[in-house]
């Protein structure tokens, strides 16, 4: 109840037992001067309550709506002309333009100007400091065109030693550009040229275990536009579990069997022979117990109606599945496919996989790897043809499958779609091994492991980071333990403070570009070091304004609380006009009550 008495409530309750004491007297007076006018006494009573009242309103004068202006915000990359759009502007840290008020943050340019509810955004977008700042006020947010170059790029996830991996990413305003992959050595590993949309996906091979950056190189002809590092996490623990069920012994399975363990997969491969009669690796249990120690699964068209229920319920639990075809599939196989999701189209018939030219013969050398004395790596290399290869004619789509994988004629291989916690893709490709024996086993190993890296079950618990990171600007860590710190690459270490009602995140604004280390605790009190990768601060511009630019476009579309609520923001009201008709009021009342207006003046003997 006390912290119910605020001044304002108190003064009130003084004003109205000092009104009713001032009645009380009165009419008191009243009674002892039967010859008291009545008019003079409702004016006595009636201006009491009105000068009270003037003097809280001075004290506390009621709110008046404020006239919401706008503010324009220069951010990077703003127009230099922007301090001639009129109005009151401010300039950010990330630009300088001649005649307009620099701020070192959002914050401070709205506790200036605090009578601001909209302000009109220039340039690429708000960053992380100020988008905060920004939550309560409508965003009017126009962005400039993307500047040439990077504008997306994913590095690959941790990989083990001699797997291959992929980056993609996606490259504006350069329609012809070639994407080249350059190794830790300095050799191109790959080269692509970007689609229509300016997409991308390059790829490489993992050596050795350890932190190691590859490089992205975006050529405008013979123009080198722009240069970044792809950060590789290559740990020799975190080799795939992958189970393989064929119905029958083959090729395709023999050579799955081969790259995947050269892959650095840990691979158990199930085949039958008929009459109860298992080959490969021991036998084992399809069942939930035994499928939960595998990360992905590839089983033939054969082996899938026995192992389906176990198999379907364990990618519910989050294994990764590939389905694919031994030859054309009769009506069950077509059944089953369409029960998961995958609808069908075109007859059950085989037909020829379009596959793209030959590969530069350097880059080709590159990507084999690089040999020894006893075996060169040209001695590893094949004819230089084009293998003869067989599909499914019918191609797998669905209203939420995912292409994953297309030939040169642009027939989908392979899509993938979401079942429960896990995923599941289908592969329409029937004797990819021929692949590897005609000097194309880098486009197997694409194939491959493009699909599994897609299924493969995710680890769990590892911390989350929320996107790149560079020198200087906020990175949000999510999943953190208590003790959480990072350590830069000059070995110095910072203390992390997660918010467990965020889920457990923090941020860092790391001081030094390269790798840095995450230690963390597990539930069982063991240390997790995750490296992360911070890029300089002059490094993949382009990305770091498409990030600014959609988290801005977000701010644009949320509702402001005050519109939300239909709230007007309002604050007090001057007091000096009421503090003056108190004081006049007060004055007249005092000589009101003091002179002989209405009263009977006695009458004096001559």
């Amino acid at each position: 109840m006390t912290s119910m008495l605020t001044p304002k409530l108190i003064l009130a309750l003084i004003l109205t037992a000092a009104v009713l004491a001032a009645w009380v007297r009165l009419i008191l007076w009243r009674r002892g001067a039967p010859a008291f006018p009545l008019w003079r006494f409702v004016v006595l009573i009636g201006v009491q309550p009105v000068w009270a009242a003037l003097l809280f309103l001075g004290l506390f004068p009621p709110a008046l709506p404020v006239a919401g202006g706008t503010l324009t915000v220069l951010t990077a990359n703003a127009p230099r002309t922007a301090a001639a759009s009129g109005g009151q502007s401010v300039a950010l840290p990330e630009v300088a333009v001649p005649g307009v008020e620099r701020v070192p943050d959002l914050g401070t340019a709205l506790r200036l100007y605090p009578d601001v509810r909209r302000i009109r955004v220039l340039g690429d977008g708000l960053t992380a400091r100020d988008r905060d700042a920004a939550g309560g006020l409508a965003v009017d947010f126009t962005p400039t065109a993307p500047r040439p170059g990077l504008i997306s790029l994913t590095p690959p996830a941790r990989i083990a030693p001699g797997m291959r991996f992929q980056t993609g990413g996606q490259v504006a305003g350069l329609p012809g550009a070639v994407v080249d992959l350059v190794d830790p050595a300095g050799r191109v590993t790959d080269s692509q040229a970007v689609d229509a949309e300016g997409r991308f996906t390059v790829s490489g091979t993992a050596r050795a275990a350890g932190l190691v950056t590859f490089g992205v190189r975006v050529k405008d002809g013979q123009r080198v536009v722009e240069q970044a590092d792809v950060p590789v996490r290559i740990e020799a623990d975190a080799k795939p579990r992958l189970l393989i069920l064929a119905g029958a012994p083959g090729p395709e399975v023999k050579y799955l069997r081969r790259w995947a363990t050269d892959a650095g997969f840990t691979v158990n491969t199930q085949m039958s022979a008929g009459g109860g009669v298992q080959l490969g690796d021991p036998a084992i249990a399809i069942n939930a117990a035994t499928l939960r120690q595998f990360d992905v699964a590839v089983i033939d068209d054969r082996s899938w109606p026995g192992a389906r229920p176990a198999v379907l319920a364990a990618v519910r639990d989050g294994l990764g599945l590939v389905l694919r075809a031994s030859g054309p599939l009769d009506g069950a196989g077509r059944a089953s496919w369409r029960s998961l999701g995958f609808a069908l189209t075109g007859p059950d018939v085989l037909s020829p996989i379009a596959l793209p030219a030959a590969t530069d013969a350097a880059v080709a050398r590159t990507r084999s790897g690089i040999g020894s004395a006893d075996a060169p790596a040209d001695a590893e290399m094949g004819e230089p043809f084009i293998p003869e290869l067989s599909r499914l004619a019918a191609i797998p789509g669905g209203a939420d499958a995912v292409p994953l994988i297309r030939d040169a004629g642009g027939a989908t291989l392979s899509a993938w779609r979401a079942v429960g916690l896990g995923r599941v893709a289908v592969f329409t490709g029937v004797d990819s091994y021929g692949l590897t024996l005609t000097g194309h086993g880098a486009l197997y190993g694409d194939w491959w492991s493009g699909m599994l890296a897609a299924v493969a079950r995710p680890s769990a618990g590892a911390p989350v980071v929320t996107g790149p990171a560079w020198v200087g600007d906020r990175l949000t860590l999510c999943n953190l333990s208590a003790n959480a710190r990072v350590q830069s690459p000059n070995g110095a270490a910072a203390t992390l403070i997660p918010d467990p009602a965020a889920g457990g995140c923090a941020g860092l604004w790391p001081a030094a570009s390269g790798w840095h280390l995450l230690r963390t605790t597990d539930a069982r009190g063991a240390e997790q070091i995750s490296p992360l990768y911070v890029q300089p601060a002059d490094r993949l511009l382009g990305i770091k304004a498409a990030r600014d630019r959609d988290a801005t476009l977000m701010l644009g579309r949320k509702p402001t609380p005050a519109a939300a609520s239909g709230e007007v923001r309002t604050q007090p009201g001057p007091s000096w006009p009421w503090l003056l008709a108190w004081l006049l009021l007060g004055g007249g009342l005092w000589w009101f009550e003091r002179s002989n207006l209405g009263r009977a003046v006695p009458k004096t003997d001559q």
